[in-house]
């Protein structure tokens, strides 16, 4: 075979990847809070990539390593950035600005709360989690989760219902007296 017929033939390869895991490619994305053009940028850099690997033909997970290599692509684009980012921006100790850290107090209560959303999210039922965590977490809209768990919109919505109101009941039962007196007391 000549080096023009596996050009082709690889080239072929990619594409065929691209029509198959293209959509999933741009979803993943998205869920990483990027734009339009920032997806499209790292998703032609993966496909440019791929088409740039030796064996694509010998890819045995094929939506898996796409997956990988967006990620890739996408932490070295972030990594050179924030580079960029450091070369630009004054040195910070130069600047005074008092802090105020948060009292002990403070603290502990919320790291007392966060214990408690971490069981209550464990308590969930795991697609009701899912789809709460893909909203709260990832800032994906209730269509975009209803067609990634392959549900209906309706569903989604009374998964996040079901568990902000679980949540919601959680953290009141276990916030300690002398909070709950406080927040009455205002």
């Amino acid at each position: 075979m000549t080096t023009a017929d596996e050009a082709r033939r690889k080239r072929t390869l990619v594409e065929a990847l691209y029509k198959e895991y293209g959509q999933t490619l741009r979803s993943f994305l998205v869920r990483r809070r990027l734009s339009q053009d920032q997806v499209a940028d790292v998703v032609q850099e993966t496909y440019y990539r791929v088409q740039q690997a030796d064996s694509v033909e010998s890819i045995r997970h094929p939506r898996a390593f796409l997956l990988r290599v967006a990620n890739n692509v996408l932490l070295n684009a972030r990594k050179s950035h924030r580079n960029l980012f450091e070369e630009c921006t004054p040195d910070i100790d130069s600047f005074n600005v008092a802090a105020e850290d948060p009292s002990a107090y403070r603290q502990l209560s919320a790291e007392q709360e966060l214990a408690i959303v971490r069981a209550a999210l464990l308590e969930l039922p795991p697609k009701c989690r899912e789809a709460f965590v893909m909203n709260r977490f990832e800032n994906l809209s209730y269509p975009q989760i209803a067609r990634e768990l392959n549900l209906s919109v309706s569903m989604i919505e009374k998964y996040i219902s079901q568990a902000l109101a679980h949540m919601r009941h959680r953290v009141l039962l276990n916030r300690p007296r002398t909070t709950r007196s406080l927040r009455g007391a205002k």
